[in-house]
């Protein structure tokens, strides 16, 4: 069991198959649907991925209008973004986006930052490089980031500034570090660090990213809370086999692009792995108590985390009655077994 409690979240995927308005709305309204039942149950966060086009896996590209939508829906659960893509981002719009949906949420939303790994063939869509992602990055958050303090927007005057105010926003911002430089950078702002689920190993490449991120937050801000969501993928049931044999019709056939996918992010170890092997290295699968072992023996999260993101994402369609099944099993059997209860540990 990990030394301090964990607050636990969620992560779904928006996939449809369908090109119809009314079947994408629709989905859209069995997701909302979804995080109002984790509402309900107590669980801390829910967090919604932005995939640029049809040639993503689950393409959503809009994450902050829903947001709003869901608030509406909610009266408690955290809203974050796990992650908007800021290289295609201006990062003043962004931040006077953010601002408004923070007022309109009573604060309820959390801005997860990334570099677009997993939109790669979007860049050229947006006149962009994709190898440029890093240093986009670097310099839109910078800018991000003094938006959101308040500091002027016209350089060397004092001209604008951002309304509504930024500031809870810029408590509330996280970054997806895919580097100890990068997640140096995160604690040096105080932001967050988000950790995803199988670009890299957690124990040779997300443990010390974590490690990091704790010694950069600490001398540049003592004192200050960390903020470390580890997000992985959970496939819960009966048990292993059960949940093997669920899983293998879909995840078998994906299984090379998956490994492809963490491949651009350096990690080669998925290669060439079948479906079980597959299961025993990335994701948290089997009864609670299997899911429980993994969580409480996670190098990235005994590092040092302070947030648990469950991702439901595997299957080609969204079903709303498996998410809500999955979410439910979440609350009421996973999180007890990690030592779980609603509001336990605030933000």
């Amino acid at each position: 069991m990990p030394a301090q409690s964990l607050r636990i979240g969620f992560a779904l995927n928006f996939r449809t198959s369908s090109r119809d308005i009314e079947d994408v709305a629709r989905v859209y309204e069995e997701v909302l649907e979804t995080i109002a039942y984790a509402d309900e149950l107590g669980i801390d966060s829910v967090w919604v991925g932005q995939h640029h086009f049809d040639n993503t896996d689950g393409p959503f590209a809009s994450p902050l209008p829903f947001l709003v939508a869901a608030a509406n829906r909610t009266s408690r659960i955290t809203l974050g973004t796990g992650i908007t893509t800021v290289p295609f981002e201006d990062p003043l719009r962004l931040a006077e986006d953010a601002a408004v949906v923070d007022a309109l949420t009573g604060g309820r939303v959390h801005l997860g930052l990334g570099t677009g790994g997993a939109n790669l063939d979007g860049f050229a869509a947006f006149g962009l490089r994709s190898e440029q992602r890093h240093a986009l990055f670097a310099q839109k958050v910078a800018k991000l980031h003094a938006a959101l303090d308040g500091k002027s927007l016209v350089d060397g005057a004092d001209g604008p500034h951002l309304y509504p105010p930024g500031s809870r926003v810029r408590r509330q911002l996280w970054q997806a570090a895919t580097s100890i430089a990068s997640a140096t950078a995160a604690g040096a702002a105080s932001d967050g660090l988000q950790q995803g689920a199988f670009f890299d190993p957690a124990d040779t490449g997300q443990a010390p990213k974590v490690e990091a991120y704790l010694e950069a937050l600490e001398r540049s801000h003592p004192g200050a809370t960390p903020r470390v969501a580890v997000f992985r993928f959970v496939y819960s049931g009966r048990d292993k086999e059960t949940v093997l044999r669920q899983v293998e019709p879909v995840l078998g056939p994906r299984l090379p692009a998956l490994a492809e996918r963490a491949a651009t992010g350096g990690n080669l170890k998925l290669r060439g792995l079948s479906v079980r092997e597959y299961l025993d290295l990335v994701p948290f699968y089997g009864s609670p108590d299997d899911i429980a072992e993994r969580v409480a023996t996670d190098p990235a999260i005994t590092a040092g985390a302070t947030d648990f993101v469950a991702n439901f994402s595997y299957r080609d369609e969204f079903d709303a009655a498996s998410a809500r099944a999955r979410v439910h099993s979440l609350a009421t059997e996973i999180g007890p077994a990690i030592g779980w209860r609603p509001g336990a540990v605030h933000w």
